[in-house]
């Protein structure tokens, strides 16, 4: 509990953020009509998104145009997850039960991908990734009580899996809602979870046990929880509530780090179920996205921004994307 202590404990944020500002989100042609659960900002001109029916979309300057690339073997795939490196390098996280679990690399802007890894367990589901230069880890439900962690340290072109992810309690599993169920947070692994119990498991660097903590968005609801963790400024951000109740009050929690107080939760809730979220670099203002619309959270509230729903959204300096259902997808910028 010291080590949750010193790496995390939630707080008020201590200056004025996003709804102080100006927030545009504007409407782009994806090309495409699947949903999109995967987005991945690389630089104000480069973000990849990704969906159903094998889908990954790149653009080079600033989603002016969206180039549609089909992954060849994966029609049939939902892509949740994807995390770019470049113009040119990409790493593709598929789900479902068994086999249908994959992750896919290019290095050549799409033209041609390779298989890195496929999961041969029926009982394993791949939910989320996350990169840290070549660094990376995967996360998979529980499987005999314990999540599946896989890791890579050349940039998702090899796979191991850990000797031992987090205990889970019955019931408790990840959310494959945006791919953004893994973080790094100053120099730990930081994974949310939901169902039987709503949770942060934490590792940190260095170390070979994981320490978990209550996350308070626990409803006692197999579809409620946490589903969305996002590294800022000063810690991190959560995102949740239940997924089947898509209006009703979401569920947020921030957490500071280097606070040695014990760790108290505060919810702030905003206006529904929320999916995914984002944080400026450097700034304590973040954006939260769902079905239902867009919030922005700074020192003492939440802000409307749209009732245009959202599944993901992935922020780089004061510029991202956020994608969703029917091939929606938008540019965000955040402005003083």
């Amino acid at each position: 509990m010291r080590l949750l202590q010193k790496l995390f404990a939630i707080s008020t944020l201590l200056a004025s953020g996003v709804a102080s500002a100006e927030v545009r989100i504007v409407q782009q042609e994806s090309g495409v009509k699947v949903r999109l659960r995967g987005i991945s900002a690389v630089s104000p001109d480069i973000a990849w998104a990704s969906g159903r029916e094998g889908t990954v979309l790149r653009t080079i300057d600033g989603g002016k145009q969206w180039q549609v690339i089909k992954v060849p073997g994966a029609e049939a795939l939902d892509f949740r997850d994807i995390e770019g490196f470049d113009a040119e390098i990409a790493v593709a996280l598929s789900i479902g039960p068994g086999e249908a679990s994959r992750v896919y690399r290019t290095q050549d802007a799409g033209k041609t991908w390779t298989l890195a890894l496929q999961n041969r367990d029926p009982r394993a589901f791949f939910d989320c990734m996350v990169f840290d230069g070549n660094n990376g880890w995967m996360l998979a439900d529980p499987v005999e009580g314990y999540f599946q962690i896989h890791a890579t340290n050349d940039g998702g072109n090899t796979w191991r899996l850990l000797p031992q992810g987090p205990r889970a309690e019955e019931g408790e599993a990840a959310f494959a809602a945006s791919g953004s169920c893994i973080a790094r947070v100053r120099g730990a692994l930081v994974i949310g979870t939901g169902g039987g119990r709503a949770r942060f498991h934490v590792l940190p660097d260095g170390k070979a046990h994981w320490k978990s903590i209550d996350s308070g968005m626990s409803r006692s609801k197999s579809q409620a929880g946490v589903f969305s963790l996002a590294p800022t400024a000063f810690g991190m951000f959560a995102v949740g509530g239940d997924y089947v109740a898509e209006r009703a009050s979401g569920n947020a929690s921030q957490w500071r780090a280097g606070d040695k107080q014990n760790p108290v939760i505060r919810l702030i809730a905003p206006r529904g179920y929320r999916s995914g979220v984002a944080c400026l670099d450097g700034a304590p203002a973040c954006l939260a996205v769902g079905p239902s619309g867009v919030d922005a959270w700074n020192a003492a509230a939440w802000k409307s921004v749209s009732d245009v729903g959202y599944d993901a959204i992935d922020i780089i300096g004061n510029v991202g994307w956020t994608s969703g259902d029917a091939g929606r997808i938008a540019r965000v910028e955040v402005s003083d």
